[in-house]
Parts: structure tokens; C-alpha cells; sequence
């Protein structure tokens, strides 16, 4: 059997030491990436939380911009409308003003004093008797006073609708400046919407490159904790591989023991048979065993029996 040196067996155990601290130093940096990974996938979880809840932000914010432009498209064509509808006041009021410029010296006359002298001048003509020339005197005047009368009330009329149509101007003009108003007040509210979204797609444009870089750490980090098991495992191989050899050493050492142990008993044995002397049971065992294991089984037995003196 080849004999270990005793350096061999210093340089196997030198080996054991160096790679159980080998082993020790490459679990601590792959559980210190774990960790690192476990930090760096819990901030893209919060990251990617964040995204999600900004996504979800600006999807409201562009279906409210979406409605208060359209909210806005609609009252600018109301103002629009409006807006022709006033034009077309304007040009009516335009018309009726030169038309009350000329009848307001007729409606400024008065009604009641026009149909009293009328009704005087009717009564004079049914009450009195007059000549033919009277007659004719007081129904032209009559014609003329009733004629009078009638442009008179359609001045007052014209006046009574100019009046109106102003006072519908300046509703419609109301009505105008309320729709300005309202188209102001959504603009501002859009222009919030727009700074907002300004805001929120920044923050987005901010988280998602991070996203991305954390993602590519946390493979790079995955596949340096890979190697470090795979570099872990050849140690742990190699180790268990060493540790068999030493065991072999020790074996093999306990094996040699047990031969010399039986040549020494044989050689005794033989003694005594050379000298007749009687052989015991144990003798025989030892004078005829043909397998090692014989002898290890018969050496342990004796050990576990003890000196016997």
C-alpha cells in the first residue's frame, strides 16, 4: 500500500482550511448580493407602484382636458352663434334708429290730446249745424287728426321696439360675456391640467430609465449570485472530495495499524505452536484469518474487550 507523507496529509488540511474560508467569504458576498437584490427589487416595486398611480393620474387628467375641451369647443360655437345673432340686433337696431329718428317728432305729440280734439270735432259735427263748407272743413280735419294719430302710435311703436331690441342687445351682449367667462374659466382650468400633466409626465420620464437601470443591476447582480453558487459548489465539491481523502489517509493509516497488530500476534502464535504449546480459540482465529476485515473485526473486538492482563 502507497504510504501518505506527513506533508501530504498538512498540505490536504492547509487545502480543507483554505476552502472552508473560501467558502465562507463567497457565502457572505452572495448573501450580501441577495440582500442587494432584494433592496434594489423592492425600490423597482415602489417605482413601478408609482408609475402605475402616475399612468393612472394622467389618464384622468387627459379625459378631463379631453371634456373641458370639448366642453370649451361647444360654448365658443354658442359664442359664435351669439355672436351672429348680436350682428344681425346691431344691423335691426341700426335700421330702426333711423327710422325713430325721423318719427320721434311724432311720438313725441300727445294721444289723448290728438283723440280729444277728434272727439270734439265729431261732436261739433253731429250736435251743430254747419254749412257745407263747415262740413268739409271738419271732416278733413278729422282725416288729418286720425291720420295724425295712426303715425303717432306707430312712431311710439318703432320707439317701444327700439327699446326692446336695445334691451335685447344688451342681454345677448350678457349672455356674451357669460360665455367668455365660462370659456376663461375652463381655459385656466386646462392650462392647471396641462402644467400638471407637464409635471406628472416629468416625474414619469424621471422613474423610467431608473426602472430600466434597476432592472439591468438587478440581472447583473442575479447572475453574479449564480456564479458565486455555481463557485460555491465546485468549492463545497472540492472540499468533500479532500475530506473523503483524508479519510482515506486515516483509513489506510487504522488499516496498517491493524496489520502490524496482527503480524504481531501471528508471529506469537506461531511461537507458541512451535513450542507445542495448546492455542486458544482467539489463536486459531488469528492463525487462520484470510481476509483483513477478519482481522479489523477480530482487532475492534478485542478493543471493546479491553487489556486482558
Amino acid at each position: 500500500m502507497q504510504q501518505v507523507s506527513a506533508g501530504d496529509e498538512k498540505s490536504i488540511l492547509e487545502r480543507i482550511s483554505a476552502l472552508r474560508e473560501e467558502i465562507k467569504q463567497l457565502k457572505e458576498r452572495r448573501y450580501s448580493l441577495i440582500e442587494e437584490v432584494r433592496r434594489l427589487r423592492q425600490e423597482r416595486r415602489s417605482l413601478i407602484e408609482e408609475a402605475r398611480r402616475l399612468r393612472e393620474q394622467i389618464r384622468g387628467l387627459r379625459e378631463q382636458r379631453r371634456k373641458l375641451v370639448e366642453e370649451v369647443r361647444g360654448l365658443r360655437q354658442q359664442r359664435r352663434e351669439l355672436l351672429e345673432k348680436i350682428r344681425s340686433v346691431v344691423s335691426e337696431l341700426d335700421y330702426q334708429r333711423k327710422i325713430a329718428a325721423e318719427l320721434r317728432p311724432l311720438a313725441r305729440r300727445s294721444i289723448n290730446a290728438i283723440k280729444k280734439r277728434i272727439e270734439e270735432l265729431e261732436w261739433r259735427q253731429q250736435t251743430q249745424i254747419l254749412t257745407p263748407e263747415q262740413e268739409k272743413e271738419i271732416i278733413d280735419e278729422i282725416a288729418r287728426l286720425e291720420a295724425m294719430l295712426e303715425r303717432t302710435m306707430q312712431a311710439r311703436q318703432v320707439l317701444m321696439e327700439l327699446s326692446e331690441k336695445r334691451a335685447e342687445l344688451m342681454g345677448l351682449r350678457l349672455q356674451l360675456r357669460s360665455l367668455g367667462e365660462e370659456i376663461r374659466k375652463r381655459s385656466e382650468r386646462i392650462s392647471r391640467i396641462d402644467a400638471r400633466l407637464d409635471e406628472l409626465r416629468k416625474r414619469l420620464d424621471e422613474i423610467s430609465p431608473r426602472i430600466d437601470e434597476l432592472t439591468r443591476k438587478i440581472e447583473e447582480l442575479s447572475g453574479e449570485i449564480d456564479r458565486l453558487r455555481e463557485e460555491i459548489n465546485r468549492r463545497v465539491e472540492e472540499l468533500r472530495g479532500l475530506s473523503e481523502q483524508l479519510r482515506s489517509i486515516h483509513r489506510g493509516r487504522e488499516r496498517q495499524r491493524l496489520l502490524e497488530i496482527y503480524a504481531e500476534k501471528r508471529r506469537q502464535v506461531e511461537e507458541k505452536l512451535k513450542r507445542g504449546e495448546p492455542l486458544t480459540l482467539e489463536d486459531l482465529k488469528i492463525l487462520y484469518a484470510t481476509r483483513l476485515d477478519e482481522l479489523e473485526e477480530e482487532a475492534h473486538e478485542e478493543e471493546a474487550a479491553g487489556p486482558s492482563g
